[in-house]
């Protein structure tokens, strides 16, 4: 197998996510944390203020949908080959409870993982005065953009 081959069939690491991310504008403008520190489980989080609020005093669904858009790609990035590009076709929501206070944290898993799909679910947690209550459950199908591994230019001489 060629390094390109090697590099292509690499996963990305937890740290190589979380570099990637922090640089990403969109965790950026929201505060968005990545948490790694348990092996195997990955949970996008953020503190609740009044920015994220709608009209209602509440956190706008966006948000919250965001934060469960976010935990489920980053989730099948860990899980496909680096150079895989991912993109959400389609997704469901569930809002259980409103929000006000506290942080909100989403956590996905992969209940599908085929060649050019895969199906995640997310439920994204409202912790606040040690009470951790799930507030959306979200299903999505993304896409899987494999790029093809460089053929090594001496073959093809």
């Amino acid at each position: 197998m060629t390094q390109s081959e090697q590099k292509y069939e690499q996963q990305i690491t937890p740290e190589e996510l979380v570099e990637t991310t922090e640089k990403s504008g969109i965790f950026q403008l929201l505060g968005i944390k990545l948490d790694i520190s348990q092996p195997g489980s990955l949970k996008v989080q953020i503190n609740v203020d009044d920015r994220l609020f709608h009209a209602q005093q509440i956190v706008h669904g966006g948000v919250i949908f965001t934060l469960a858009d976010t935990s489920m790609a980053l989730a099948l990035l860990a899980a496909v080959p680096q150079q895989t590009r991912v993109g959400t076709i389609e997704a469901k929501i569930n809002f259980l409870h409103p929000v006000r206070s506290g942080e909100l944290s989403a956590e996905a898993e992969i209940i599908h993982l085929g060649h050019s799909t895969a199906v995640m679910e997310a439920t994204v947690h409202n912790t606040h005065e040690n009470e951790r209550l799930a507030v959306a459950r979200v299903m999505g199908t993304f896409n899987l953009g494999r790029l093809k591994p460089v053929e090594n230019s001496e073959k093809s001489s």
